[in-house]
């Protein structure tokens, strides 16, 4: 089998078309992601599960690099060349990446077509999380096209400020609160100020919420420790006592038996006796008389005893049924601090989708503008 040599191998197996630019002959030499070291230090500030709009088809190596190492949802490829377009599209395909969509853009009409074959149908993109834009993308005002977009949902900027008209797209990125994030060889991140500090009240509120389960969670196994330490030593105390008690009893019952084999064998002894004469008989019987009272008295002794065993047992009674009453409440409890984080984590879902969704408010940003121009003129009244 003969290697194709009209495709360009990365290290990573992933096969592109070799193109007649800059960027495809990079590749070439390097064998490798076009700006990897770049892509590798900006992964920090793309989001996990972003939606990415590439707005170059020459950077196809980059929508590949953010569906596999960026771990994006979506990644639209726009491209208003129909011979690129085909070559973009046939790339995503030969690697077989389904998130990646490419489209073909009308930006006088603002609509995108998506060709399979000949057909075409008209797409409408998800909402943008991350825009990457480059010098040529830039400079023929394509970033411009989304500027609705980009004062709307505020998403990451990734932009090449070698471009001549970047001083135009930087005074417009202040308009709208963005700051610099990270540059490195002409390429810059720019992040939305209001979405950094909405962020950080959301991560602070959630940081709050779970230091406070798990200040619960500490004083439930506390609880817990406790609970079963105490019933462990009164288990341990009720045993002991069982365990004398028994033996007191077997020693009492193995010393009567042993009195009982002894007082058979002399009445043995005694009915050998009574036949030699009536007189040992009479005083057999006597023995024997003697031997029977001592039954009866130790029989009332072993009885005696046995009262005073069951005896202990009722006392021991009110100690158990107040252990099942303490390990039932002990249930209880546990239940209660259950229900209270139950309650805590639904509070949690709820505050958070009511912050989203006041956060997304027409009025919200209105009034984060009035805010800002207020801070402003009081800032100018106080110089």
């Amino acid at each position: 089998m003969t290697k194709n040599n009209a495709l360009l191998k990365l290290s990573d197996n992933v096969k592109l078309n070799r193109r007649k630019n800059p960027i495809a002959m990079e590749m070439a030499r390097t064998k490798d992601y076009y700006q990897k070291t770049i892509l590798e230090a900006f992964m920090t500030y793309i989001p996990e599960q972003a939606v990415i709009y590439e707005m170059d088809s020459r950077f196809v190596s980059h929508a590949i690099y953010f569906l596999k190492y960026g771990h994006a949802r979506q990644v639209y490829l726009f491209e208003t060349n129909r011979a690129k377009y085909k070559e973009a599209r046939n790339d995503v395909q030969r690697n077989h990446l389904v998130g990646i969509e490419c489209l073909q853009p009308d930006w006088d009409t603002n609509r995108f077509v998506r060709w399979d074959k000949d057909k075409h149908t008209y797409v409408t993109p998800r909402s943008a999380d991350v825009i990457h834009a480059s010098e040529a993308a830039i400079e023929a005002g394509l970033l411009l096209k989304f500027s609705a977009d980009v004062e709307k949902y505020k998403p990451v900027l990734w932009l090449d400020t070698s471009s001549h008209n970047f001083a135009e797209i930087a005074k417009w990125l202040e308009k709208l609160h963005y700051r610099l994030q990270i540059e490195q060889n002409d390429q810059a991140i720019y992040v939305s100020q209001e979405t950094k500090e909405a962020e950080e009240e959301k991560n602070e509120l959630e940081a709050k919420l779970l230091e406070r389960l798990e200040t619960y969670k500490r004083q439930i196994n506390q609880l817990q420790q406790e609970c079963g330490q105490q019933i462990s030593h009164m288990q341990a105390e009720q045993a002991k006592k069982l365990a004398v008690m028994e033996t007191d009893h077997r020693a009492t019952v193995k010393r009567l038996e042993e009195e009982v084999k002894q007082q058979a064998e002399l009445a043995k002894r005694y009915e050998k006796e009574t036949k030699q004469s009536p007189k040992e008989t009479r005083e057999a019987r006597q023995v024997v008389q003697h031997i029977s009272d001592a039954l009866n008295a130790e029989k009332a002794m072993n009885h005696d005893l046995n009262k005073r065993i069951f005896a202990l047992l009722a006392e021991e009674k009110p100690v158990l049924l107040t252990m099942e009453k303490r390990q039932t409440q002990q249930q209880k409890e546990l239940s209660s601090l259950r229900y209270e984080n139950r309650k805590l984590a639904r509070n949690l879902t709820i505050a958070t989708e009511k912050y989203q969704r006041l956060n997304d408010t027409k009025v919200i940003r209105v009034m984060r503008k009035y805010w800002n121009f207020k801070k402003k003129r009081r800032l100018r009244n106080d110089t």
